[in-house]
C-alpha cells in the first residue's frame, strides 16, 4: 500500500500539478510522516494552517483537468452559446434562414447579376479615368486616350464573350450538360455572394453609400462587437446573458452581465458611443445598473427602443381629475421611455428646475405646486418672476403671491422670505420642545402638519424664473449703496430655508432658464437635493443642474433633442428621498394645461375653506406683519451664517480633473504652474486640461513668462484649484 501511494506521488510530481480538496482525508495510518518535535517551553504558538490532500489516479487527473478546460472555453464561448435558451433561438433563427432560402437565393442571384453588370460596364467606359480627367479639366486631351481604351475593352470583351460561348457549345456536344450545369452553378453562387444583403451595403449603387441600421439579432454576435467597437469591453472580452433578450411593443430589453473587468458604470458613460456602434440615437438607448440583491457593479440592463420612445403625446396628468391629494405622497410626474411611472418626492426635499426657453420648464414646475394646491394642510407660496399668467391660478390658494421681478416686487419677496425663515427657527424650538411619541425624530411628521393646533404645515415655496430675483444687483439698503444686494439677501434666506427648512415641513420648487453657477450660486445650488434639467445648450449648464461629475457619469442634459419638450434628466442627490442618487432617470413629464391647473386650484380653495386652511393673500391678509426685533436679530445672524460657512466638498462629485489633479499637486506647491506640465502628470493634453479646468470653474492665468520657458506659456494657478478643491 505504502509503495502504491509513493509511486503515485512521484507521478503527479512529475506532472507538476497537485490537486488539493480542503478538508479531505489525511494520508493511510499505515504510511510513514514527518517526526514532530516536543514543543519547547515558552508561550504556545498557534499551528499553522495544514492543507491535507487527496491523491488520486491519473485518469482521474486527466478528467479533472479536462473539466477545466471546457469551463475555460465555454466561457470564451460568444453569448448566443451561454445558455440552452439563448441557443434555442439561434436555432430558430437558423431555420428561419434556411426555410427562407429557396427565396432569397434567386433574388441573390438577380442583384449580384445588377451589381456585376455595373462593374463591367464601369470598366469598359473607363469611368474611374473619364471621371478623374473631368475633375481636373483636362478630358478635351484625354479623350483620344480615353477612346482608345474603351474600343480596346470593348473588343475584349466581345473576344471574350464569344470564346466562353464557343467553349460551351464544345462542351455541350463533346461531354454534355454536365459541366455547364456545374459552371453554371458556381457562378449563381458568386453572383449570389455579390448580390447578398447586409447592414451597411452601399445600397447597390455605384456611387451612392448606404447606411447602418440596428440588426438585432438574438444570437448576441452583433451586440458583442457593438460593444467591443464602443470601448465598453476589450476584444477578447465576453457578454453574458443574465435574462434571455425580450422583444415588445416598444423594443428589446437584456440584461448582460460584464467581464469581471469591466464595471456598469463605465459602459453607461460610453452609451452615447455604443448608441453609435447600435446605429441607434441615443434617447433610444437606455442602460441601467441593476441594483440590490439581483444585481452588481458589473450587471447592466440595456433597453433599445423600435422608434423614438418621447415622439408620441405626452401623457395627461392624473392631477387634473384628483379630488384632492396628500402631499406626503410623491407626486405623479411622468414615465421613462419604457412607460413605467415616475413620481417626484416634494417632502424631505427641494427641487431645481433647468432648461433653455421653450422646453416646458414652467409646465413642469406648476406639477408638484399643482399638488400642494389640492392638499389643504399645505401651505403654499408663490412668486412669478415673469409676470405673466402661468401661475396666476395659484393665487386661489397661496398664502403669499408675487407676480413679476420688479424693485418693489423682490422687496417683498424678502419680506416673505424672513417671515418663512422666522417661522422655520421657531418651528425648531418648539420641535424640540415636544415629547418623543408625537416627534421621535425633530423632525415634522404627517400628523403635526395636519394638526391646526401645532401650525406647522407643509410649506411649498415655488419660485419661477429664479435668476431675475437672484441678479438683482440693487442695494439692499438704499442709505448704503456699496452694501449687501437685494439679490444676495434673497439667496441667503432661500439657501437657509432650503439647508433647514426640509425637516420643518418647508421645500422649495426654484425654476431657472439660465442655469448658470454665477446666477445659482454652489451654496444654494448644493442644498437642493432633487434635480431636473430638461434641455440645456452646453454640457457645463447639464453639469450646473444636475451636480459636477454627472456629465463623466454619462449623464448630460445638451443631449436631449430640442423636439423633446417636457423631457429631462431626473436626479436624487439628497438620500432623503425615493429618487437613486447616482443615476438619473429619462423622464418624459406628464402633461397639465393652466384651465386644468385652475380647476384644480378651485377644488383646492373649497378644502381649505371646508379645513379652515385658508390663510394669507388667498383670504384678504396681504398685509405682512413686522419681526420681533429680537427674532429678527436672532434669524439675521443664522441666516447669515448658513449662506456664508464654508461648505464640505463631497469628493465623490469632484470633476474627474480636480481629483486626478489632487493626487499630483504637492503640498507646497503655490503660484503658477505650466498648463502643459500639469498636463503631463495626468496624462491628458493641454487641450484638454485647460477646457476641464474652466469647467470645474477654475480660471485661467493666461501667458506668462516662467522659469525654464524662454517663451510665454499657458498657465493655471495652483492655489485657484486649491479653492475648487475645498482646501
Amino acid at each position: 500500500m505504502a509503495e502504491r501511494a509513493h509511486k503515485q506521488r512521484e507521478e503527479l510530481d512529475e506532472m507538476g500539478e497537485l490537486v488539493v480538496f480542503p478538508g479531505a482525508a489525511a494520508a493511510p495510518a499505515d504510511e510513514p510522516g514527518p517526526v514532530t518535535p516536543p514543543p519547547a517551553a515558552g508561550p504556545v504558538q498557534p499551528a499553522p494552517e495544514v492543507l491535507t490532500g487527496e491523491l488520486i489516479t491519473d485518469a482521474e487527473y486527466q478528467r479533472s483537468k479536462a473539466r477545466k478546460l471546457a469551463e475555460q472555453a465555454v466561457s470564451k464561448l460568444p453569448a448566443k452559446w451561454q445558455s440552452a435558451e439563448s441557443a434555442k433561438q439561434a436555432g430558430a433563427a437558423l431555420a428561419g434562414r434556411a426555410a427562407a432560402l429557396p427565396f432569397r437565393y434567386p433574388a441573390a442571384v438577380g442583384r449580384g447579376a445588377v451589381v456585376s453588370a455595373r462593374a463591367w460596364w464601369s470598366w469598359v467606359r473607363v469611368a474611374d479615368f473619364y471621371d478623374a480627367a473631368k475633375s481636373s479639366d483636362s478630358l478635351a486631351s484625354r479623350w483620344q486616350e480615353i477612346a482608345v481604351v474603351r474600343r480596346r475593352r470593348g473588343v475584349v470583351t466581345v473576344a471574350g464573350a464569344g470564346t466562353t460561348g464557343l467553349a460551351g457549345l464544345v462542351t455541350e456536344l463533346t461531354v454534355g450538360s454536365v459541366p455547364l450545369l456545374v459552371a453554371g452553378g458556381a457562378v449563381s453562387l458568386v453572383l449570389a455572394a455579390a448580390g447578398r444583403r447586409k447592414d451597411g451595403s452601399p445600397g447597390r449603387q455605384a456611387v451612392l453609400g448606404g447606411s447602418r441600421s440596428l440588426a438585432m439579432l438574438l444570437d448576441g454576435d452583433n451586440l458583442i462587437e457593438a460593444f467591443r467597437a464602443a470601448g465598453a469591453i476589450g476584444k477578447g472580452d465576453p457578454l453574458y446573458f443574465v435574462e434571455r433578450p425580450r422583444q415588445d411593443s416598444t423594443g428589446w430589453s437584456m440584461v448582460l452581465d460584464l467581464p469581471p473587468s469591466r464595471r456598469a458604470s463605465d459602459v453607461i458613460a460610453k452609451r452615447e458611443a455604443l448608441a453609435s456602434a447600435l446605429a441607434v440615437d441615443e434617447v433610444r438607448l437606455i442602460l441601467e445598473r441593476v441594483r440590490g440583491d439581483r444585481g452588481h457593479a458589473g450587471r447592466v440592463a440595456l433597453w433599445i427602443g423600435h422608434s423614438d420612445p418621447y415622439a408620441a403625446d405626452p401623457v395627461p396628468s392624473p392631477l387634473a381629475s384628483a379630488a384632492s391629494w396628500d402631499l406626503w405622497r410623491p407626486v405623479p410626474f411622468g414615465a421613462t421611455a419604457r412607460g413605467a411611472d415616475v413620481s417626484l418626492p416634494v417632502v424631505w426635499t427641494s427641487l431645481l428646475i433647468g432648461a433653455i426657453p421653450r422646453q416646458g420648464k414652467t409646465f413642469v414646475a406648476r406639477l408638484p405646486l399643482t399638488a400642494a394646491a389640492l392638499d389643504p394642510h399645505v401651505r403654499l407660496i408663490i412668486a412669478d418672476g415673469k409676470g405673466g399668467k402661468d401661475f396666476r391660478p395659484f393665487e386661489q390658494v397661496a398664502h403669499r403671491s408675487i407676480r413679476g421681478s420688479r424693485e418693489a416686487d423682490a422687496r417683498r419677496l424678502i419680506r416673505v422670505l424672513e417671515e418663512c425663515a422666522a417661522d422655520v427657527a421657531d418651528r425648531f424650538d418648539r420641535l424640540s420642545e415636544m415629547d418623543d411619541e408625537l416627534c421621535p425624530e425633530s423632525k415634522v411628521t404627517p400628523e403635526i402638519t395636519r394638526d391646526p393646533a401645532h401650525g406647522m404645515p407643509l410649506t411649498v415655496i415655488g419660485i419661477d424664473e429664479v435668476q431675475n430675483f437672484l441678479g438683482m444687483d440693487v442695494p439692499l439698503d438704499e442709505d448704503n449703496p456699496k452694501g449687501k444686494k437685494v439679490g444676495q439677501r434673497i439667496c441667503e434666506l432661500l439657501t437657509f430655508i432650503a439647508k433647514t427648512g426640509p425637516a420643518a415641513g418647508y421645500s422649495l420648487v426654484l425654476a431657472t432658464q439660465k442655469p448658470d453657477a454665477q446666477v445659482i450660486p454652489d451654496g444654494l445650488r448644493g442644498q437642493l437635493g432633487t434635480r431636473f434639467a430638461l434641455k440645456v445648450m452646453t454640457y457645463q449648464a447639464s453639469e450646473t443642474i444636475l451636480g459636477a461629475g454627472t456629465y463623466r457619469a454619462g449623464m448630460d442634459a445638451s443631449k436631449l433633442l430640442t423636439s423633446h419638450k417636457g423631457v429631462g434628466l431626473l436626479l436624487g442627490a439628497d438620500g432623503e428621498t425615493e429618487l437613486s442618487a447616482g443615476d438619473a432617470v429619462t423622464v418624459r413629464t406628464h402633461l397639465l394645461h393652466i384651465a386644468a391647473i385652475r380647476a384644480a386650484c378651485e377644488r383646492g380653495r373649497v378644502l381649505r375653506e371646508q379645513a379652515g386652511t385658508l390663510t394669507g393673500d388667498a383670504a384678504g391678509q396681504n398685509d405682512l406683519a413686522d419681526l420681533d426685533p429680537t427674532v429678527a436679530a436672532r434669524l439675521a445672524g443664522e441666516v447669515t451664517a448658513t449662506a456664508t460657512g464654508p461648505e464640505p466638498v463631497d469628493a465623490e462629485l469632484l470633476p474627474e480633473v480636480l481629483e486626478l489633479l489632487a493626487d499630483v499637486l504637492g503640498d507646497d506647491e503655490h503660484g503658477l504652474v505650466p498648463v502643459a506640465e500639469l498636463a503631463a502628470r495626468i496624462e491628458w493634453t493641454p487641450k484638454r486640461l485647460g477646457e476641464e479646468l474652466r469647467a470645474a470653474g477654475v480660471p485661467s492665468a493666461g501667458k506668462r513668462r516662467v522659469e525654464g520657458h524662454p517663451n510665454p506659456v499657458a498657465v493655471v494657478d495652483v492655489d485657484a484649484i486649491r479653492a475648487a478643491l475645498g482646501g
